[in-house]
């Protein structure tokens, strides 16, 4: 289907005559063009509504009163419209002449004048000229209809990233959160899920991927084990802080304070169905550990905590966006 529609390529014609009305629709029928013949300038309007390709109307109608309601229709389509209007006239070269054709471009804007009689190639390369720009027209429709829901994602998206930014502020610089240097850390660790979900399209971001690059500062202290699982915005950006503030707890109080220490983090999904991924993260602990902050962090990531009180092995589950193919 064309993009203006099923409508969108034939052309409406008005004349005072019904033998220029013939004329017109038995040439374009035979170069392939629909068109819809009208009996007065309401109905023509009326018919425009349902989407056109270019309009054919005679000089006489073009000049008449009556041409009223085509002359609102065109002042008031929108910013991306310019319907070409076929104006068939007599002979150019009477007195007049080039006034009255400044006044049809001035009150009918995109307007072609061709002069009768005419050879029937004449018109259908002027009617494929007009759809060929009508085409163009459409085409632009749809962009800015692209780029105006592009806006209002952005604006979404900016909206629930200064809500993270929020959250995380609040939670950094209260008693107790780490201070300005948590809050800067944890900036960090959201800015880098945020590049990994402006390199994809769809905007989704490989588990995987989002452990890989919050960790990248421990090197191979690090393994990972798990299906592909792809995270949604929303997830994306909570789990990105989850596992930094696991990371940061184990720097601070497990085994990445050691040279030697190691964290293992497994993920898997129980059942194809299964709507949440259990992820375990398993290291050496100290008595002194506390998951009380990574708590903090995960309510506000949506996700559940499950730690033991010498933090040994933590568990939780999110809800994922989709499984990676195969």
């Amino acid at each position: 289907m064309p993009l203006g529609g099923a409508e969108s390529g034939r052309a409406i014609i008005l004349t005072t005559r019904l033998a220029d009305s013939q004329v017109a629709v038995r040439v374009l029928n035979e170069a392939g063009i629909a068109s819809s013949v009208c009996g007065d300038a309401a109905q023509l309007v009326r018919e425009l509504s349902f989407g056109a390709g270019f309009v054919v109307i005679t000089e006489d109608i073009a000049t008449q009163e009556r041409i009223g309601p085509l002359q609102g229709w065109v002042l008031k389509q929108p910013a991306w419209s310019d319907i070409p209007i076929i104006v068939l006239t007599g002979r150019i070269d009477q007195p007049g002449r080039t006034l009255a054709a400044q006044q049809l471009h001035e009150a009918l804007g995109n307007v072609t004048l061709l002069e009768r009689p005419f050879h029937p190639t004449t018109l259908i390369s002027v009617a494929h000229a007009a759809l060929r720009s009508r085409r163009r027209q459409y085409e632009a429709r749809e962009l800015i209809g692209r780029y105006e829901l592009l806006a209002r994602e952005l604006q979404h998206r900016t909206k629930n990233l200064l809500a993270v930014v929020l959250s995380i502020a609040a939670g950094s610089l209260k008693d107790g959160g780490g201070g300005n240097e948590a809050f800067v850390s944890r900036l960090h660790a959201l800015a880098k899920a945020q590049d990994l979900l402006t390199e994809r399209e769809d905007q989704s971001a490989l588990l995987e991927d989002v452990i890989k690059i919050v960790l990248a500062g421990f090197g191979d202290r690090i393994t990972l084990q798990g299906p592909q699982i792809y995270l949604k915005p929303s997830m994306a950006q909570g789990f990105a802080l989850v596992v930094h503030e696991l990371a940061t707890n184990s720097a601070k109080h497990g085994a990445l304070t050691s040279p030697d220490g190691t964290v293992a983090v497994r993920w898997s999904v129980p059942m194809p169905q299964a709507a949440s991924v259990p992820l375990p993260l398993a290291h050496p602990a100290r008595p002194r550990a506390t998951a009380a902050s990574a708590a903090g962090m995960y309510r506000r990531a949506g996700l559940m905590l499950n730690a033991p009180p010498l933090g040994i092995r933590n568990q939780f589950r999110g809800f994922l966006a989709r499984r990676a193919p195969g």
